[in-house]
């Protein structure tokens, strides 16, 4: 299964950049200095709704709520980061990581994300 899945990101899939930051706060927190990346990763994702066509036939409905994105198990995140995910020309939050397994095997990782206020 994870192999189907990585093919199928990769066949279908479209270009996300995942960057990693920390908040800037040498000002005190005032004025809203921006952020600092801590690293940038790009990757290739499908949207959820093709991941679960992938997996329903086998494994029925794995769920949903938000905007949810599919990656390779391959990927680097940690729940103890923050991130912004650049998917389509749009800016997002990364607000949730799941890990999907099968069989104690990691498969993929389900992100969910949100338009960001201030893009």
């Amino acid at each position: 299964m994870r192999s189907a899945v990585t093919a199928a990101i990769n066949s279908i899939g479209s270009s996300l950049t995942i960057t990693e930051y920390t908040d800037n706060d040498t000002d005190g927190g005032y004025s809203g200095a921006g952020e600092v990346t801590v690293s940038t990763q790009s990757e290739t994702a499908i949207p959820y709704e093709e991941f679960e066509k992938l997996t329903t036939e086998k494994f029925g409905k794995v769920g949903s709520g938000g905007t949810q994105v599919a990656l390779k198990y391959s990927v680097t995140l940690s729940n103890d980061a923050k991130y912004k995910v650049t998917w389509q020309d749009e800016v997002y939050d990364l607000d949730k990581i799941k890990r999907y397994t099968i069989q104690d095997t990691l498969v993929a990782y389900i992100i969910t994300v949100s338009k960001r206020l201030n893009q």
